[in-house]
């Protein structure tokens, strides 16, 4: 972790000690984005495992004799993202920015059942919630090609990716009038890592001190293991891996894979 701060604490001052050799010029950013990370092990491992548990019990529900409304989990296609960044222009062609961001997404399966059996009444509910967000802190060099209205650059840098997983399952089963079991859990857990990125952009000026720009980045890499930091249903889960069990019934570690775009608009201010 300290090597990692280091990293970004060097990146950031070697933005500010380029801002002092040339007459600069600043600008502030606020942008939104759509972030679409390939999460392979969510999409291709994880989600599968909790859609074929809840299809197992839907049988089972069934076979009993009562009507199911299943909500499997959809994939993890890509999340919000909004975030801002300091920009400072070094020269004409080059300018170096530090950013920061905050992508999130939550993904939920459901399985609603109910009906009449010999004349007892009975009813399950069963929900589960994941939720992934990323919180990347961004150093970027970008080299701009002036046009006279429409200014486009290409850059690349470095992040600190700092991600957190939570899932929430929540159920109630109910026989009659009377509540036969009901409950939750909480698993939290984070991970990090620096990454690379690439980035694309085109500016169009709406005034001497506003802008309009469409940026594409791309961060390559991913997080390879997540700690548990909460599970009151299992203390002694804390400061272990997040681990899950696969199709073929083997445990596996967590990750999550951050490679693909972050498509966004930046409403850039110069000051």
């Amino acid at each position: 972790m300290k090597i990692k701060q280091l990293v970004i604490a060097l990146l950031a001052l070697s933005v500010l000690a380029s801002a002092q050799e040339d007459n600069r010029k600043f600008s502030f950013s606020l942008r939104g984005s759509y972030f679409i990370p390939h999460s392979k092990t969510f999409n291709n491992e994880l989600r599968p495992v909790i859609n074929n548990d809840l299809k197992a019990l839907e049988a089972y529900l069934k076979d009993f004799g009562l009507t199911n409304y299943l909500g499997e989990m959809s994939k993890m296609s890509g999340a919000v993202n909004v975030g801002g960044e300091f920009e400072i222009r070094a020269s004409e062609q080059v300018g170096l920015a530090l950013g920061v961001d905050y992508a999130f997404r939550t993904l939920t399966a459901s399985l609603d059942s109910g009906g009449t059996v010999d004349s007892v009444t009975y009813g399950v509910t069963e929900t589960g919630k994941i939720g992934l967000s990323v919180m990347p802190i961004t150093a970027t060099v970008r080299i701009n090609l002036p046009f006279s209205v429409i200014k486009a650059y290409m850059g690349g840098g470095l992040g600190y990716y700092f991600a957190r997983y939570t899932e929430k399952e929540s159920w109630t089963w109910t026989q009659g009038e009377d509540t036969v079991d009901t409950g939750s859990r909480k698993t939290v857990a984070t991970g990090d890592s620096v990454l690379p990125h690439a980035e694309v952009g085109a500016e169009y000026r709406l005034s001497s001190k506003v802008s309009l720009a469409a940026i594409i980045r791309c961060p390559f890499g991913s997080i390879s293991s997540f700690k548990i930091k909460k599970a009151p249903d299992d203390p002694a889960a804390v400061g272990q891996k997040l681990t899950f069990t696969d199709s073929t019934g083997a445990q596996q570690d967590f990750k999550w894979e951050l490679t693909g775009p972050v498509l966004g608009v930046n409403l850039k201010i110069k000051f």
